[in-house]
């Protein structure tokens, strides 16, 4: 079993995930994004992601994008050297969660009773209000014993 230390930083890790080849981790730290490759010798890019706390970040194994969303309301898709690529105008509510699609075309973005769809290049294509703590949906085949 591997057992080691990648990093240790002063403030939570909010979100973690494998770059594309497997051989360096992508995480956010504080308002911080850092790609850290698992070469004890190779040294790490980092760079500001976001004016507030970042709260989750995905890395495409397809396009090689990062896309990151933070409690500043913003989603920003990134290329792996750190360039930004796309930043959203500010929404009413901290993104909570970010993930690309397994074709890397596509990428959701979740925050309070909002999901978006989003091209590979930043732009929202669909926008949903499930608003899940108010429904709950039943089929006609519920039985009751």
């Amino acid at each position: 079993m591997l057992r080691s230390t990648l990093a240790q930083v002063g403030s939570p890790v909010y979100s973690v995930a494998w770059g594309p080849d497997s051989e360096q981790i992508l995480y956010a730290c504080g308002k911080q994004i850092i790609i850290k490759p698992l070469a004890p010798s190779a040294k790490s890019t980092q760079w500001k992601g976001h004016d507030g706390l970042i709260m989750k970040v995905d890395w495409s194994s397809v396009n090689n994008h990062i896309v990151s969303g933070a409690e500043d309301r913003k989603y920003k898709v990134w290329d792996s050297y750190g360039r930004l690529l796309f930043a959203s105008h500010p929404h009413h509510y901290p993104i909570m969660s970010v993930a690309w699609s397994p074709n890397g075309e596509m990428f959701a973005v979740g925050a309070f009773n909002t999901l978006r769809l989003c091209d590979k290049s930043g732009w929202c294509y669909s926008l949903d209000k499930p608003n899940t703590a108010l429904s709950t949906p039943w089929t006609g085949h519920v039985t009751v014993p």
